[in-house]
């Protein structure tokens, strides 16, 4: 297979725009990357955070990217997702999102509108083992249907590599380092998103392919979980995504002592009056979404009383109570402390008023509320041990969760660098924000490690956009050095010459 002569790649400049997007199956993280950015903070400010989906409400309006927020009644949404497994598999919907947000002035942000293709570098992420075919549809339809002048398809966690860990790890520093600084040497990265976990080792940015490892589970499969519990406990939400979503994002957390945490809630509940669970279907349901192709949600804003971290030692702190919106008084959802003189009301579904009175004089309104207790923290331990689920694994050892995969793949690195690796572990993705996630992790893989070891878990102020950022200090550092930048991307000339497969054999390193 030919390659460009060295004399050809310096007569083609590079384009000069740097666009970067984190092509999530949740939400899409975009932003140009900019040349006179001094610190990180002024590189987010160019970051969007999208949702990454179309939607078609029960009044036959078709809503995308961000027109979702403008949702007020999500009953009976249909959703339809262009990203399903971490991976682009409909490019039609991905395409509708990615003109509405870049391409079309009248709908795209001031500073997200492209103005010329040709004149523009996209950089691209992508989960790790992405499937060639589908890497082959999106290098032919970035290149000829927009015609990017320049286009990099890069590994989502390599790109966290570039990205400042110091402050997160804790580490003595004497001054910020620029976005153009190089990649950390030895660094491992759990992504936890919407729909995976994987687990990457990264040296000096190159992900250590025979060393990542992936959980099939993510946020997706925590809100589906959480709600066939409240489902059977309290009310029937099944159709009410939306909504369980909310309740996930508000109230679990990872803990620390499962047992004793388990332990904690069936004498805290035996103590408690016993009172019918029957699971009671609202007659008027609150905001609701359906997915045509994934059972999940679509929840814009995260919300803004994150939950803090309770303690087995005291166990009235693991019981929270969450008011249900009713759609007429109480827009929202929210949590409150747990108040046992109510739980007669809560729990007794012929006490508990269904439906907010329609007199406009009224001056209390009854609320719907339930109690949550070890749901809490039992759904998001299946990122820890997803074998509690029964399900059977391909081979006779049990279903392995983060912090064993994390062993895994360190067992498979040169000895040399495992303990550097185990010093420097990055969690990032929007898992990473469930309270209790980061230091659960360390206990964990620190129990798996060698006693003389230094074990490290940190993540980034922001994990949602952590990968994004990554992105756009790559693309600081690379500007300043544009013959490594090209080692990185594809020009529009050099595709027109040699075509889809010399760019795959290029972005897999063989080209």
């Amino acid at each position: 297979m030919p390659k460009p002569s060295k004399s050809r790649q310096k007569e083609e400049p590079l384009p000069s725009n740097t666009l970067i997007i984190d092509n999530g199956a949740y939400l899409l993280k975009a932003g140009f990357s900019s040349d006179t950015a001094n610190t990180d903070a002024d590189l987010l400010t160019n970051c969007h955070v999208i949702p990454n989906a179309l939607a078609r409400t029960r009044d036959r309006r078709t809503y995308i990217a961000s027109q979702l927020e403008n949702i007020s009644d999500w009953t009976d949404a249909i959703f339809r997702r262009p990203v399903e497994k971490g991976q682009i598999v409909s490019w039609e919907a991905q395409k509708a999102v990615w003109d509405h947000t870049f391409f079309d002035e009248k709908t795209a942000a001031k500073d997200l509108f492209v103005k010329d293709a040709g004149d523009t570098t996209l950089v691209l992420t992508e989960p790790p083992n992405t499937l060639p075919s589908l890497q082959k549809n999106a290098d032919e339809i970035i290149m000829e249907e927009w015609g990017f002048g320049a286009y990099s398809r890069v590994i989502g966690p390599s790109l966290n590599a570039y990205n400042d860990i110091h402050p997160s790890m804790g580490d003595p520093v004497s001054g910020t380092p620029p976005p153009d600084s190089g990649p950390v040497e030895c660094l491992l990265v759990v992504d936890s998103g919407y729909s995976h976990t994987t687990i990457t080792p990264i040296y000096k940015g190159r992900p250590i392919q025979r060393a990542i490892r992936r959980l099939d589970f993510g946020g997706k499969h925590l809100t589906n979980m959480l709600k066939e519990i409240v489902s059977t406990r309290h009310y029937d939400l099944h159709q009410d995504t939306h909504l369980v979503n909310d309740i996930k994002e508000r109230t679990c957390f990872v803990s620390q002592n499962f047992n004793s945490d388990l332990e904690a809630t069936w004498k805290g509940n035996s103590s408690r009056s016993k009172k019918s669970r029957n699971p009671t279907r609202l007659p008027t349901p609150p905001e609701t979404s359906t997915d045509s192709t994934d059972n999940d949600a679509m929840h814009m804003d995260p919300p803004t009383n994150t939950p803090e971290l309770p303690s087995s030692s005291s166990p009235t702190s693991l019981f929270i109570d969450y008011v249900l919106p009713d759609g007429l008084h109480i827009k929202q959802g929210f949590t409150r402390p747990h108040d046992p003189s109510q739980q007669a009301t809560s729990t007794n579904p012929k006490k508990r008023p269904h439906s907010p009175s329609p007199t406009p004089s009224t001056t209390h309104h009854p609320e719907t509320f339930m109690t949550l207790s070890n749901e809490r923290f039992t759904v998001p331990e299946i990122l820890f041990t997803p074998s509690d689920l029964g399900l059977t694994p391909s081979t006779p050892t049990p279903l392995a969760g983060i912090p064993e995969l994390i062993h895994q793949s360190l067992t498979t690195l040169p000895p040399a660098i495992q303990a550097t690796m185990l010093s420097n572990i990055l969690v990032v993705g929007g898992n990473a924000n469930i309270p209790g996630f980061v230091s659960r992790l360390k206990t964990e893989v620190r129990s798996l490690s060698h006693s003389s070891w230094n074990v490290r878990v940190a993540k980034m102020d922001d994990p949602l956009k952590a990968t994004w950022l990554g992105g756009a200090r790559m693309a600081c550092s690379m500007r300043k050095n544009k013959t490594a930048f090209k080692q990185l991307v594809v020009t529009k000339e050099e595709y027109a010459e040699f075509g889809a497969g010399w760019v795959a054999r290029k972005f897999s390193g063989l080209g």
